[in-house]
């Protein structure tokens, strides 16, 4: 009858079973947080998701009146008045833009380093069937459809020149593009450290002896 193998040895063979098992799983776990902590990819798709969306009003005014209690301002606006006021909603977005740009991602000793593009202005909107405007004409003036339009084109090169200049939405954007990706980072425990190019370009000019 062939001997039974000691306790001690069964033992021993468990333990070096769980401590391979132990060492698999952790290596395993370790290049999937590699995976996550440097997936370029990803971060794109996180930041490209992570636009500002601002609502908000468009106004202009056109006239050819200059109310200042003229006679001749007078028979302007009996006769010959072209007076119109129009507000209009609008929606835009600021984001970054990753056409021809790239985020540069580096990690060191659990703190993630990550240079994004500056956000920017990446789409705006008139709501043009919301819109609402209030005219006055002259005896002598009839609909001008032509010039109508002239003022909607106006109003929207100035607003969205207003809008592409904005900093208070950009900063807001700027937040918002750190906040989603520090939360993609949490369950990692790992400290990140986001820049955007204009802040960096802003340093370096800081820096730059006079």
């Amino acid at each position: 009858m062939a001997p039974r193998p000691s306790w001690f040895f069964v033992g021993f063979l468990i333990l070096i079973i769980a401590v391979l098992a132990f060492l698999m799983g952790k290596g395993r776990a370790s290049k999937t947080v590699d995976s996550m902590v440097m997936n370029n990819v990803l971060i794109q798709q996180i930041a490209e998701l992570s636009s500002l969306e601002v609502r908000g009003n468009a106004s202009i005014k056109s006239t050819n009146i200059a109310d200042d209690g003229s006679l001749t301002d007078y028979l302007k606006k009996v006769f010959i008045e072209r007076t119109v006021n129009i507000t209009v909603p609008y929606v835009a977005k600021y984001g970054i833009d990753l056409n021809n740009q790239k985020i540069t991602i580096e990690e060191e000793n659990k703190q993630v380093y990550i240079v994004l593009p500056h956000p920017k202005l990446l789409s705006y909107e008139l709501r043009l069937d919301k819109a609402n405007a209030v005219s006055r004409k002259g005896l002598f003036e009839s609909d001008n459809e032509e010039a109508y339009n002239k003022v909607m084109q106006k109003l929207y090169a100035q607003t969205r020149e207003q809008l592409e200049k904005n900093t208070t939405f950009r900063e807001q954007s700027k937040e918002k593009i750190r906040k989603i990706i520090n939360d993609y980072y949490a369950p990692l425990n790992m400290k990140v450290h986001i820049s955007f190019s204009d802040e960096i370009k802003s340093k370096v000019l800081e820096q730059t002896p006079q």
